[in-house]
């Protein structure tokens, strides 16, 4: 899994409707989003891969990502799958998935990232780093760990929760290869403005970096 630049992952919220999902994708495709990751809890495997259909008309099947729903990204062979600690384990997503496809897990601690890592994930998603809506009165995580996990785990972790274009820089001095975001964008008047100020804040990290 190479990585030029930061990566910006952009995750559904589960409160839009198909025609706002395909306009939303579109937008943040537009204004600089990396993956898409489709995150409808609520929905049955065949209204995900209609989903997903519908979206491959509008942005490329590679930057799509179906989080839990193996069978569905297997389908489509769209970039990957992402896991959850209650859906299948790595190891078994492989033998669904086809060999080029991506298989991504959520991690909350170095021993998940660890384990993870151990199962041979392509990336992971480490989180809540800072407060964040989706999880209310629960502490966040803040990069202390978030830095011991990149220092020592040979697997991109992108940052999630809480992540706003001024505080981007932060997660990337921890080690992050990227960042995932949901209200951030998802809830945004103008998703493509906003896409644009999260891909602007990655790429002058990339640029003073350099």
């Amino acid at each position: 899994m190479l990585h030029r630049s930061p990566e910006l992952h952009v995750i559904s919220s589960g409160r839009q409707s198909l025609d706002e999902l395909l306009r939303l994708a579109e937008s943040a495709f537009a204004g600089g989003m990396n993956f898409f990751h489709i995150r409808e809890k609520q929905r049955t495997a065949r209204e995900c891969m209609d989903l997903v259909l519908a979206l491959v008309q509008t942005i490329p099947g590679s930057c799509l990502i179906v989080n839990d729903r193996v069978d569905v990204a297997a389908a489509a062979h769209c970039r990957g799958a992402h896991l959850a600690y209650h859906s299948l384990s790595p190891q078994e997503a492989r033998m669904v998935l086809y060999e080029d496809q991506w298989v991504g897990r959520s991690v909350h601690s170095y021993a998940e990232a660890q384990e993870a890592h151990t199962q041979g994930v392509d990336y992971m998603l480490y989180g809540h780093v800072y407060a964040s809506g989706s999880k209310p009165g629960i502490q966040p995580r803040g990069t202390e760990e978030l830095q011991r996990i990149t220092s020592t785990i040979q697997v991109p972790v992108m940052a999630i929760g809480g992540i706003t274009p001024e505080n981007t820089a932060e997660v990337l001095r921890a080690g992050c290869a990227g960042i995932a975001v949901m209200s951030g964008i998802t809830a945004a008047d103008d998703v493509k403005k906003a896409t644009q100020a999260y891909r602007q804040a990655l790429d002058r990290w990339e640029e003073n970096k350099a």
